[in-house]
């Protein structure tokens, strides 16, 4: 039924409601994540104390720590092609799952690297600001428009959920800040997915960056879409929608379930006991809040105060060399260097001289220079710039070492190595939460297959023949395989891949996989269309082995002529038995030809034992 006015009043009035209630209660959070930003960015403001134009250097502790960060992430978690990898699920009688698995995970990669052509770009943005935000969303849905799966980036300033909530699923209300333009919304309008209404001009918010003139027609619309739960059918259960309000109108332009007639659970007197809703968003984690907000901590958080120790010091030793370093001080009244009756400044140029009316001695008593009663940069704050310094690259695993700069002369690979592998532990655990958080979003991305993928696009992809097209009509069952990144989250550096390869190659030839060995081998030494070198002439036989294989087909030639022969001879026998028979036949009859018959077959069971060949013994058909 269509709602009326006033019902979608009461609707925008609750939800704009939430937003605000839920934008307030992290209101701490964005303050000091904007200073990390800010920290990040190296965005410097003009200073006036201690003087006017006073240093102000910030120094890059977040932005190495971040870059670092991405540098090693994004090949590490992005390996290639192969983004994706199907896991069987259960018993796979006749290898039908692993068959799936197989088409699935080809059809996945195939997405990722070539069809959604923003997907590895958007993660890129995600790997490069998580570190500083501490965590970041992908809004995944299928879009009509495109006839496509779309996994978009979300900035955490943009997606708004109460600062105390505690997951993504329980979370009652995620409210996403977005922004379009007046044609845009024609756009919307005009594909039904927006009700008509009067867009009128926007308003200017406080979060907006932006300058805009006041009679700009192309300034864009906030726009608040909200995951939320509605009592529409007035059932006492509110049901999973996703509502689109125009924040400056406050009106409801679109109201869409995010649920299907199977998520729904009944119970036993047939109420709805249950709605499973359906998530388009992911969150990914780059470490946990302390006190256990939705929000969690990233470098901007984690190092902004020691950054801003270390901005400070090195301003105040810069500062003090200013002052020491420059050419002030105090003049006598009896003493008028520059021109006029009054004086003024002199200006000098190097290697230039000037006269004065005055002798050296009246100078020196006049002229009392500032640096005689200040001091030379502070040696303790140099030492307390170390230690900050320091404290930071610890708490941010950049070191000099982690960053491909030798620290001791000749170290052996094997300690360096161990060095690495303890620095990249607080790398580990993230890199484990991004990468179930990369299993979540592969999910959902094989749920949208499941409903909204056409076989014809299938089909052309895999390019599978007709004969198998019927089969791969089920191929995304969540009940036969499951989808997982194909990097491995312990592994952070090449270098620890390539030591783990070394060791399973030194495995070869001692009764495992050799070929599965060589081929992770040369995977991990990254070369250049690897395939083709997995993919090479076999392998010359061993010519013992060869000269076995002769003697054997050798002996089973005898064993067959042997039979050949034991088969004639049997077939002789028969025949002058059948002869024989055939002449008492004709002389006796009755009694007599009886006892000739049994004769006969006790002579036929002995020769059949005389003259069968034995496959015992020595194996040549003779025994001993």
């Amino acid at each position: 039924s269509i709602l009326d006015e006033e019902k979608l009043e009461e609707i925008s009035q609750n939800a704009i409601d939430g937003y605000e209630g839920d934008e307030s209660s992290r209101e701490e959070w964005k303050k000091r994540n904007k200073e990390g930003m800010k920290l990040a960015m190296q965005l410097a403001a003009g200073k006036d104390f201690p003087f006017d134009g006073a240093s102000n250097v910030m120094y890059p502790l977040i932005s190495i720590s971040s870059i670092q960060f991405a540098s090693r992430a994004y090949p590490n978690l992005i390996p290639g092609w192969d983004i994706v990898r199907a896991k069987v699920i259960g018993k796979d009688e006749g290898n039908i799952k692993a068959d799936k698995a197989n088409r699935v995970e080809t059809h996945m990669n195939y997405q990722l690297n070539e069809e959604m052509i923003e997907w590895e770009e958007e993660t890129d943005r995600l790997l490069t600001i998580i570190p500083i935000m501490g965590c970041c969303f992908k809004e995944t849905y299928f879009s009509k428009n495109q006839k496509r799966n779309v996994s978009l980036f979300c900035s955490p300033n943009d997606i708004v959920i109460h600062y105390k909530a505690k997951s993504m699923d329980t979370v009652p209300r995620i409210t996403k800040r977005y922004n379009l333009y007046p044609n845009e919304i024609i756009e919307r309008q005009r594909a039904k997915m927006f009700i008509e209404f009067e867009v009128g001009q926007a308003q200017k918010t406080k979060e907006e960056t932006e300058e805009y003139s006041g009679n700009d027609t192309f300034k864009p619309h906030l726009f608040l879409q909200q995951h939320t739960w509605i009592d529409l059918d007035g059932d006492g259960y509110a049901e999973p929608y996703v509502l689109n309000i125009h924040y400056d109108t406050k009106k409801v332009v679109r109201i869409v379930p995010r649920y299907k007639l199977s998520d729904i659970q009944f119970d036993d007197r047939n109420r709805v006991q249950r709605i499973h809703a359906r998530q388009h968003y992911t969150k990914f984690t780059f470490l946990h809040s302390p006190d256990g907000s939705i929000y969690d901590w990233g470098f901007g958080s984690l190092l902004g105060p020691i950054n801003h120790t270390v901005n400070t010091t090195i301003n105040q030793l810069l500062d003090s060399g200013t002052w020491n370093n420059s050419q002030a001080g105090f003049l006598g009244r009896n003493i008028s260097l520059g021109r006029g009756r009054s004086g003024g400044p002199l200006t000098f140029q190097p290697n230039e001289w000037k006269q004065v009316a005055y002798s050296g001695e009246d100078l020196r008593k006049n002229i009392v220079p500032l640096n005689e009663f200040m001091k030379e940069p502070s040696s303790v704050l140099f030492n307390l710039l170390g230690f900050m310094v320091n404290a930071g690259e610890k708490l941010s695993s950049v070191t000099e070492l982690m960053m491909g700069e030798q620290t001791i002369q000749n170290e052996p690979a094997t300690t360096s190595l161990a060095r690495i592998e303890q620095g990249l532990k607080v790398f580990s655990s993230i890199h484990k939460r991004l990468h179930k958080s990369f299993g979540k979003e592969f999910k959902l991305l094989f749920e949208l297959n499941a409903e909204y993928l056409n076989p014809t696009n299938y089909y052309r992809i895999l390019d599978e023949p007709e004969t198998e097209r019927q089969a791969m009509r089920d191929d995304y069952d969540k009940e036969s395989c499951d989808i997982i990144p194909s990097a491995t989250p312990e592994d952070i550096s090449n270098a620890q891949k390539m030591v783990k390869a070394q060791i399973l190659y030194s495995l070869k030839g001692q009764g495992f996989n050799d070929a599965e060995i060589n081929k992770r081998f040369i995977e991990a030494m990254q070369f250049p269309d690897a395939q083709k070198i997995m993919e090479g002439p076999p392998p010359t036989p061993d010519p013992k082995l060869v000269l076995e294989t002769e003697k054997l087909d050798l002996e089973r030639s005898k064993f067959e002529f042997e039979m050949m022969k034991y088969g004639m001879e049997m077939g002789k026998i028969q025949s002058e038995i059948i002869k024989n028979l055939a002449t008492a036949e004709a002389a006796e009859v009755g009694p007599q030809l009886e006892q000739y018959k049994a004769q006969m077959q006790a002579l036929v069971s002995m020769a059949t034992k005389s003259q069968k060949p034995q496959t015992g013994g020595n194996g040549s058909g003779t025994n001993q």
